[in-house]
Order: structure tokens, then sequence, then C-alpha cells
């Protein structure tokens, strides 16, 4: 690879490196089953997250088939179409995954639908250093607004509350039985 100067080397000039083109590291698997396969094994997930990992990459294989992914039970075991890695490429994919992505939204809560979203876009960046694809089909796909988490402990003012409420409940009782 040469370098080039933009300007006089000497007079502040930068220095210019040509683009370089991504060389595939290894030859791009056959069917995106398998680039999931050689995702999950090749980029470090870890064997308590590759289980779901593997769940949410097959959900994204049906929609790149033009599908909404199967729900509930029928979730379970269902194998996505066959399809080509390449298929990633496709110019009209964005926009279909737009819409069953859209549609999957209103099907399921927010979390899963964004941990779904996030975990194809590890995978897509993993499978574009590899030179295996070019595009990214979820640009254009925003995260859900997650609901409040609940299960977040309480804040002491809160706590204090539920310190003192069997104390007032208690002397309410009592101050029936007086009364009554």
């Amino acid at each position: 690879m040469t370098i080039e100067p933009v300007t006089e080397i000497g007079s502040g000039g930068a220095l210019r490196l040509p683009r370089a083109r991504v060389v595939p590291l290894s030859a791009p698997p056959a069917s995106y089953t398998a680039a999931v396969e050689r995702y999950l094994t090749g980029a470090g997930i870890a064997k308590s997250s590759a289980r779901i990992y593997r769940i949410s990459l097959t959900t994204w294989g049906w929609m790149l088939t033009g599908e909404p992914a199967p729900t509930g039970p029928a979730r379970r075991g269902a194998k996505p179409p066959a399809v080509p890695v390449a298929a990633i490429d496709d110019p009209v994919l964005p926009e279909v995954l737009a819409e069953l992505a859209a549609a999957r939204a209103d099907e399921m809560d927010a979390d899963t639908v964004n941990r779904e979203l996030s975990i194809a876009r590890k995978a897509i960046g993993w499978w574009q250093r590899q030179g295996w694809i070019e595009g990214d089909p979820t640009i254009g796909i925003e995260r859900r607004p997650a609901p409040p988490d609940r299960t977040k402990a309480l804040a002491e003012n809160q706590r204090a509350v539920c310190d003192v409420m069997p104390r007032l409940l208690s002397l309410e009782r009592v101050a029936q039985a007086y009364r009554g």
C-alpha cells in the first residue's frame, strides 16, 4: 500500500491513505444459519448467552425471507427457511425488515424487540468485518421505548413509608376498638 501526500511534506499537509477494500477473512458461509453459528463461535459470545443470541438471530432469519417470525409456543424449535447470507445485502430488505419489525413490536414487549434488534446489529457488524456482507438492513429500524423498570429498589422515602405504615394501621385499629 502506498501513502500519498496531499501537499508537500513539511508544509503541514496531511497524508492520505488509499481506501482499503475489505477482503473476507474466510469464505462466506453458504447460509444464514451457518453464518449465525460462525458468529456465535467466532465472536466470543459466552455459552451462557449463545442460546439467547441463537433464538434472536433465528427470529431475524424468518424476517430475512419476508415472513413474520413465529411467536408463542410455535417459536420453540421452529426452523427458519433456508436463506443465503448474501441475501442480507438485498437492497429491498431494509424496507421489508422495517415493516416486519414494526409488526413484531406490536406483538412482543419492547425489551424483547430491542434485545433482538441489538443482537442482530452486533451479528451484522461482525459479518461486515468478516467481509461476508456489505450492508446493514436494520438501518432505519428504531429501538422501541421500554416501559419503566418497576423492579428497582425503593427510594429511601418509599422505604420509610413502608416501615411506618404497619404501625399506623395498628394505631388506627386500636383507635377504632376504643371508639367502637
